[in-house]
């Protein structure tokens, strides 16, 4: 009888220590077992993957709300899982990204974005989002995003840039069944989203508007169809600036008066923000001569030496901004020297 019970008590302590065991073994991976009444977020189910420069961005919007409609606080940062099918196993920590640290990641309109540049051709992978909270405890796992890696197509070549007025006109030589996108950075941001709204298949592109005098930095991207999955290769970059080739409207109301000294031309002042100053130009016997040595500041001239030779002379004005650009003449305007 004293064994049987021994045996029943060595049974009942084998059984809760199995109980334990089964309890740990259920939390493993899971991190810290969720507080009850906690707010849970409303779980990611928008992973996706985009291949863009010859990379894989791996992107999700950051969940703002919980499951109750009450908004999230505490949010820590992100798990990202990884699978690769050639590797055996399952998903493993590929990035552990915490909000707070700014770096290894991207957000733009509430969607956060990393890349993965370790991929095989060939080889099928597999991610998965947990978010986690400031007190470590891991929340449920977001969709799973899937995808067999393919060769990107190359950087295009003979890439061009034609600096007009206001706009950038960007060419490049073209590859038979590729299409092509166009990224501008801005502010030193890297360009997520490229400036035309679908792909090209013509090797030309106009962007517009653009500041004139700012450099801007392109990138031109080829884009191959895998079934429906765009994959776009390496950027081939280039500079380029727009130049005001815009010239200023001609001064009106030019008028002549003789003086002692002279011969007196006067205008009408232009309004352009950007004018540099003005021409006057003198006709005499059918020979045409800028009179001024330096661009006139004030809207009026006068020439002291009209020519003595000559019975009249006529006159006309043009502005000039300040990238050089001269306006069209003004009205002629002649004036009788000898009677």
């Amino acid at each position: 009888m004293r064994s049987r019970g021994r045996l029943r008590k060595n049974w009942l302590i084998f059984a809760a220590l199995s109980l334990a065991l089964l309890a740990v073994i259920a939390c493993g991976k899971k991190g810290n077992p969720r507080p009850l009444g906690l707010p849970v977020p409303r779980i990611i189910n928008d992973l996706r993957g985009d291949v863009k420069d010859g990379l894989l961005f791996v992107s999700f919007s950051i969940p703002t709300k919980n499951r109750d409609g009450t908004d999230v606080s505490g949010l820590e940062g992100f798990r990202i899982m990884k699978s690769c099918g050639a590797c055996g196993g399952g998903f493993e920590l590929w990035k552990n990204i915490r909000l707070a640290d700014r770096q290894g990641y991207t957000i733009r309109d509430n969607r956060l974005y990393t890349y993965d540049d370790d991929l095989r051709a060939g080889i099928a992978y597999r991610y998965r989002v947990y978010p986690y909270s400031a007190k470590g405890i891991q929340m449920d796992g977001s969709n799973v995003f899937s995808l067999t890696w393919r060769k990107t197509p190359g950087r295009p070549t003979v890439v061009t840039a034609a600096e007009e007025d206001s706009r950038i006109l960007l060419s490049w030589e073209r590859e038979d069944e590729l299409s092509y996108n166009v990224y501008r950075w801005e502010n030193g941001t890297y360009p997520l989203f490229p400036r035309n709204p679908a792909p090209l298949t013509a090797p030309q592109f106009t962007d517009a508007p653009a500041q004139n005098g700012k450099t801007y930095k392109y990138e031109v991207r080829a884009v191959k169809m895998e079934g429906t999955t765009p994959l776009e290769g390496e950027s081939a970059t280039i500079l380029a600036t727009p130049r005001d080739k815009t010239p200023p409207t001609p001064p009106a109301t030019p008028k002549l008066e003789k003086q002692d000294g002279g011969v007196l031309l006067s205008w009408a002042p232009n309004t352009e923000s950007d004018l540099a100053g003005y021409n006057v130009y003198r006709l005499a016997a059918g020979k045409q001569e800028l009179v001024n040595t330096s661009l006139l500041p004030e809207p009026r001239f006068l020439d002291k030496n009209p020519g003595v030779d000559f019975r009249y002379v006529s006159y006309y004005v043009t502005a000039v901004d300040q990238n050089g650009n001269e306006s069209g003449p003004s009205r002629e305007q002649i004036i009788i020297l000898k009677e």
